[in-house]
């Protein structure tokens, strides 16, 4: 008997080491990074000896997903419980997603304590990594701030010098580093001048002992994203925040973990390094956004899911890493700025997909062609702030904003020659539908005044139509010049010629903001400083394959057509335009030719099927990817379909008279060469 009581005592003892706490069917904020399809908790079991998570994994039948091994668990004080074991899969190793989509897999962690309130899934430390974030009890309410209170908390104060232009120097090392290891050998960087009208490519070669160095110009404090042409173990990108006059000095290395981390030693990446390397990345949040099939009333809740989800992913990783407030102002803006790409990437996709054969898609279509749906989703973000202008998304939004959908009416100012009567193509009429855009653009984003964004969304409008503003002004100088019109039809139809010194001056006077109005004076300076309509090449290769080019076809002006594979603009215009060419390949003073890309410069099967098909027997020529980012920076050139002239003498047409298509070849051509003469 005694012996019993022994035991059932040792019993009692024993039980709350083993007892568990198990929560079923848990809630979960939302999931990051999983595209098209879901990750969900099916149970969470904490124990002593491990706490253990049975997941749902909502996938593409037939795509491959590998879940890594670095996989761990975070609590909401910031502290880490790492993968002991799987059940259902194999870390680390790809796994094909089934028919019915469905994959239900077992981790097992490091235990978290009983009283957990949330927690957070992280498959790893990296872009992409999929995520679980705000596990918990659906009895309990998470004590998190939403976005408004965190922009409240942290209200911007941008420096009194943000829009300052001054050079950047970037250097830095890879430590251990040997191409043979199939390392990178260059680092690329896309940079969007938003106060200049093209975006560049410009190429840092990595050294045989590692180092890379590169200058550039700035006009503002912004994250950049330079990508490696080879990726680095656990790094695609390498991630600065640059501030005019900086340099920044890095270091790559590779952690316990087989990874590559960075390491900031100077400048403004250093001051805001916690914020570079918590990897704190929304587009996986509104990414679902830009995958929304639904209706705009649809995507209006869901945005509303994903803003306050944003909320609770930037509090939860700002604690984890210590952000600073500059750190915490820079994560909002970059949030907000992500938010609103992703509202107007859903108009974008949801306009494209409509096929206008039914009462709804009209419906859907007048929605989101009425600025009232996007003030519903966008007058939560603070347009005015010039902290947007440091993410690395706002380029894309202020394109997304200037031709969003209410103002695709906008005016497209034509050329007027001195035959023309241009009454109809007023100055007054231009400046007014100027007027129309802003009052559309106030609309959109829920102000009463018109915001720095919208300014830019003028500005860059301004940039598009400056070429034709300076042509038309040669124009002008024509038609008052014409003495088979009477003084007063000359006078008249001059009056009404949209050019530069009647139309420029309204816009740059519509700019409240100093730096806008600066940055215009700018440019027009170093247009107006252009006299020369053609330019030597560059030195560098690409001159060389320019100069072989020439040899081959003494006497004409060639037309150099940039493309790639994967870009759809580009082969739709091959593909409509073939009857075209022909036409021109009859012609002795043009010649076509056509250079894409490729991961070698043989070609892939399918660029050979393609070019056999489209452009059989005309010129082309494939390069490496390597190849052409050194041809984009040296036509100071970023996005494709782009075209560029050079004249039979050997010299590079501006882009003021520069061919830049096949169906107006002719009229281009006789403009270009009336103004060579």
């Amino acid at each position: 008997m005694k012996q019993l009581i022994l035991i059932f005592l040792c019993g009692l003892l024993a039980w709350p080491a083993c007892a568990q706490r198990k929560v079923k069917s848990p809630a979960a904020l939302g999931c990051m990074n999983v595209t098209n399809g879901s990750l969900s908790a099916r149970e969470v079991v904490f124990a002593d000896t491990a706490t253990t998570v049975h997941f749902t994994l909502d996938y593409p039948a037939g795509r491959d997903f590998r879940l890594s091994s670095a996989c761990y668990l975070a609590d909401e004080s910031g502290r880490r419980y790492a993968l002991r074991s799987a059940e259902g899969l194999t870390p680390n190793v790809w796994t094909v997603s089934p028919t019915d989509r469905t994959t239900h897999f077992t981790l097992h962690f490091e235990p978290l304590p009983k009283r957990t309130r949330w927690f957070d899934f992280i498959e790893y430390d990296g872009q992409g990594a999929f995520m679980l974030l705000g596990i918990h009890d659906k009895k309990q309410k998470l004590p998190m701030k939403t976005m408004e209170q965190l922009v409240k908390d942290y209200a911007t104060t941008a420096p009194a010098d943000w829009f300052r232009t001054d050079s950047v120097t970037l250097r830095g090392r890879i430590e251990g580093y040997t191409a043979e290891a199939g390392l990178p050998c260059q680092l690329e960087l896309s940079y969007d001048g938003l106060f200049n009208k093209d975006d560049l490519i410009m190429v840092a070669d990595i050294h045989p002992d590692g180092t890379f160095e590169r200058r550039w110009e700035v006009d503002h404090p912004r994250q950049q994203s330079l990508r490696w042409d080879k990726e680095l173990p656990g790094m695609s990108y390498l991630e600065v925040f640059v501030s005019p006059g900086d340099t920044i000095d890095v270091t790559l290395r590779k952690g316990n973990d087989g990874l590559y981390h960075c390491d900031y030693h100077s400048g403004s990446s250093r001051a805001v390094e916690r914020w570079l390397k918590s990897g704190l990345d929304f587009s996986g949040l509104v990414s679902r956004l830009f995958h929304c099939e639904g209706t705009p009333q649809e995507v209006e809740a869901l945005a509303d899911e994903v803003w306050q989800l944003m909320a609770y992913h930037l509090q939860t990783v700002a604690a984890r890493h210590g952000f600073t407030p500059t750190e915490m102002q820079l994560a909002l803006a970059d949030a907000q700025a992500q938010y609103a790409t992703g509202v107007m990437d859903y108009a974008l996709q949801k306009v494209f997909s409509l096929k206008m054969d039914t009462a709804a898609d009209s419906a859907v279509f007048a929605t989101l062609r009425d600025t009232a749906f996007y003030s519903r989703l966008l007058s939560r973000v603070d347009f005015d702030n010039p902290l947007l202008m440091a993410s690395s998304y706002y380029a894309i939004l202020l394109n997304r904003l200037q031709f969003a959908w209410p103002v695709q009416g906008r005016w497209n100012v034509v050329e007027v020659t001195d035959e023309d009567d241009p009454w109809t193509d007023t100055p007054e009429s231009i400046l007014k539908e100027m007027e129309n855009h802003y009052a559309l653009w106030r609309g959109m984003m829920g102000c009463t005044k018109n915001s720095l964004m919208a300014q830019m969304c003028n500005y860059r409008e301004m940039l598009g139509e400056y070429t034709l503003w300076r042509r038309n002004e040669v124009n002008k100088d024509s038609v008052l010049a014409n003495r088979a019109l009477s003084e007063e039809e000359r006078t008249r139809r001059a009056a009404a010629v949209p050019c530069l010194s009647n139309v420029f001056p309204r816009y740059v006077a519509s700019f409240s903001h100093e730096a806008l109005r600066r940055h215009a004076a700018q440019y027009h300076a170093r247009r107006q400083a252009q006299a020369a309509l053609t330019s030597p090449l560059p030195e560098g290769r690409p001159a060389e394959l320019i100069r072989s080019l020439l040899a081959r076809y003494p006497g004409r002006f060639l037309v150099i057509d940039f493309w790639g594979m994967g870009c759809g603009p580009c082969r739709h215009a091959i593909q409509v335009s073939k009857e075209r060419r022909a036409e021109i390949a009859k012609r002795n003073d043009v010649k076509l030719i056509y250079i894409a890309s490729e991961e070698t410069a043989e070609g892939s099967e399918a660029y050979h099927d393609y070019v056999k098909k489209w452009l059989d027997g005309e010129e082309t020529i494939c390069v490496t990817y390597n190849e052409f980012s050194r041809l984009q920076e040296y036509f100071r050139f970023n996005g494709i379909p782009h075209c560029e002239t050079i004249t039979p003498d050997g010299r590079l047409v501006g882009e003021e008279y520069r061919i830049n298509g096949l169906y107006n070849l002719e009229n281009d051509l006789r403009c270009l060469l009336k103004a060579l003469r």
